[in-house]
């Protein structure tokens, strides 16, 4: 696969500069090192694979057409390859096949990972440093994730990256005499904090140490979940070895990990959640957001997204009644054997060159653009929550620093995963056992032993299971591809 990869990028750097001559003719070739560079008057035409025409023009098109009045861009939008009984991964595919788009914005990492080992994006190492584009001011942790997943060299860029922090409420903490979060705490810590807030309260005076993000519309099943399984990665471990294809929760440190779970919801300080069923076909009686538990005053802490500061605005905004949060952040709580790195930053909305453009150099000055110096000073005024890949614009938001959003590296234990090779249909079925066999746990039926056990045997038997229905769909597909084995016990 890397051999077609280099070949397609070769071919496609000779072919800007000799029409009609293909570069590729076997072997080891190496991308040129030149990209010709389009004369002022010399027109060209891109297209650019998009979700929304207007939004892409709004936010980055009329900007780039008034600096490049030679380069006509045309936008494809993708918003109709969602939508129920699609595969979107397909759908894009074949919208790519039948568009022929010069430019691809790609909205998951895994999928970045997968077109560009599979030769489908113009590798751009070289022509970086032809045009001496600056990359070294973008957070290190984007760039290395970015190699990464290109098996060490750069097939794309983007001018945003996600992360998370710890938000804590800051009267909460004085009101009750309890210390201020740290940066770089781990779990454990950051539970015996939430075990220091009184768990006597009544109704709206009841409050609450920690709550996972989200889990204020969450069962207690899948807030016990998902406590575990946010514990349990970010000490390194992970529910499948897709390599193996082994399920690989029966272990030490995924017992540590529901142990903590178990005694962190048993304590009280932990919103553990509510039973409530959410029906569509019933209208709401109550704003959604006055469930929010830190939104409305009754949480000291919780984890969540550059988003969560919009969320809190506009509570701010709508809760007449209710007294705006006075909040800070800290860093995501960390292992403590490797406490400067953290698996909370991803990428998203990714920017790369089709192998296959018939204009790469037209192309590349887009991605070039929308990645450049120039377009993150413009997007600081934009208050919509980005976090900007440029470190130079890691700016305050409402007077806090949003420095803990950039100060771990990237778990480089997690860039080399392989989440494509686990089957989609393994993942409903495992989570729905998980979530019965943890909360049994919680309840006191059964021990931990005994819940992970169940969830190491029946979770392997249900991803063999998807991995063989996949490889029959592959089958019927006519897809070329040699499924691993799947471990069995």
């Amino acid at each position: 696969m890397k051999q077609s990869r280099i070949g397609l990028t070769a071919g496609l750097a000779v072919a800007v500069l000799v029409a009609g001559c293909n570069s590729n003719s076997g072997g080891e070739a190496k991308p040129s090192k030149t990209l010709k560079e389009l004369g002022k008057d010399e027109k060209a035409s891109i297209k650019v694979l998009y979700f929304d025409k207007n939004y892409f023009f709004q936010q980055y098109g009329n900007m780039f057409t008034a600096k490049f009045p030679n380069i006509d861009v045309q936008v494809v939008s993708t918003q109709n390859i969602y939508g129920s009984g699609k595969d979107p991964n397909e759908a894009f595919q074949k919208l790519v096949e039948e568009e022929k788009p010069d430019v691809l914005l790609l909205d998951s990492s895994e999928m970045f990972e997968k077109w560009a080992n599979d030769g489908k994006l113009y590798q751009l190492d070289d022509v970086i440093r032809q045009d001496k584009f600056d990359i070294e001011n973008i957070l290190p942790s984007v760039v290395e994730q970015i190699k990464a997943k290109g098996n060490g060299n750069i097939y794309g860029l983007t001018p945003s990256f996600d992360s998370q922090v710890l938000f804590y409420n800051k009267d909460l903490f004085e009101k009750h005499g309890v210390p201020l979060p740290k940066n770089k705490m781990t779990w454990n810590e950051v539970m015996d904090l939430a075990k220091r807030f009184p768990k006597n309260g009544q109704g709206d005076n009841r409050i609450y140490g920690y709550a996972d993000n989200g889990s204020f519309y969450s069962d207690k099943k899948q807030v016990a979940l998902q406590m575990m399984t946010t514990m349990g990665k970010t000490n390194g471990l992970s529910i499948v070895d897709p390599d193996k294809g082994a399920v690989t929760i029966q272990s030490d440190g995924w017992k540590e990990a529901l142990l903590s779970t178990v005694e962190a919801l048993k304590s009280g300080a932990v919103f553990a959640g509510n039973n409530e069923q959410f029906d569509p076909s019933k209208p709401m009686t109550e704003d959604p957001m006055k469930k929010d538990l830190f939104a409305t005053g009754k949480l000291a802490m919780t984890v969540g997204g550059s988003y969560t500061i919009n969320g809190l605005q506009r509570s701010k905004e709508m809760l007449k009644d209710v007294t705006p949060v006075n909040w800070d952040v800290v860093t995501v709580p960390v292992d403590p054997k490797n406490p400067e790195v953290s698996n909370s930053i991803s990428l998203s909305s990714l920017f790369a060159v089709n192998a296959n453009s018939s204009n790469p150099r037209a192309a590349w000055e887009l991605v070039k653009f929308i990645n450049s110096d120039d377009m993150a000073k413009l997007l600081t005024k934009s208050e919509d929550g980005t976090l900007l890949s440029r470190t130079a614009y890691a700016k305050e938001r409402e007077g806090r620093s949003m420095e803990p959003f950039y100060m771990l590296k990237i778990n480089e234990h997690t860039l080399y995963k392989n989440p494509n090779k686990i089957p989609g249909e393994f993942f409903q079925p495992f989570y729905e056992l998980a979530q019965n066999e943890v909360i049994s746990v919680v309840e006191g039926k059964k021990s931990a032993d005994d819940a992970l056990k169940t969830m190491q045997e029946k979770g392997q038997e249900a991803y063999i299971k998807a991995k063989q229905e996949q490889d029959v769909k592959n089958a019927k597909e006519g897809k070329d591809q040699k499924p691993a084995e799947p471990a069995k016990n």
